[in-house]
């Protein structure tokens, strides 16, 4: 009975020092986050315009390119961007391309970030519902022409300069997690269209 309930109470302590690490990550997290948005409100917001000024003689065919591609594209169905017949939405991904298309709507990169995640994330939730009884998950090759889809349809204005913004300004550590994840599909997704062949 003793060794019992020293194995019990050592149980215990065991996931007593579990939740306390997790609970420090989290915390780490948030002020992590808290110091990186005052850091972006205090000098990426009074920059923002003579950044933009200096990469938009860079970029200025680059953003002509991509909002002619983006506008030809809008007209193509689904399956025209590489989605097959069995994952084409019936909703053709509104809430999806809904969330996107807000991410204008934001200034500081971490919120244009946060943006892009909830519409990312979106697309798999969106999925599961239209497709019910579906035992498979969206892969990496499932998700790219589906996100192409969602981002041309966002109508997102000034694309590439969001883009070297997001990739730039990434936080180093999330780089490392989905959010970097995102980001470079993000990447891929803008080359993507540039290359696209929309006659």
């Amino acid at each position: 009975m003793a060794n019992y309930i020293k194995r019990l109470r050592n149980k215990k302590v065991h996931e007593l020092m579990q939740a306390a690490a997790r609970n420090e990550d989290d915390l780490n997290a948030s002020l992590s986050s808290a110091i990186r948005r005052q850091i972006e409100t205090e000098i990426f917001v009074p920059l923002m315009d003579k950044l933009h000024g200096l990469l938009r003689g860079d970029i200025e065919s680059e953003e002509r390119r991509l909002a002619a591609r983006c506008a030809n594209a809008r007209h193509m169905p689904q399956t025209a961007l590489g989605i097959p017949v069995h994952h084409i939405s019936p909703s053709s991904w509104e809430s999806a391309i809904y969330q996107l298309s807000n991410i204008g709507s934001y200034t500081l990169p971490c919120d244009k970030l946060d943006a892009l995640l909830a519409a990312a994330k979106e697309i798999p939730q969106l999925y599961r519902i239209e497709h019910p009884g579906t035992e498979n998950h969206l892969g990496a090759d499932d998700f790219l022409p589906i996100f192409i889809y969602v981002l041309v349809n966002a109508d997102i204005p000034n694309l590439s300069y969001l883009q070297k913004v997001l990739c730039t300004l990434c936080d180093p550590d999330k780089r490392l997690s989905e959010t970097g994840y995102y980001v470079a599909t993000f990447e891929a997704a803008v080359q993507h269209i540039l290359e696209l062949d929309v006659s």
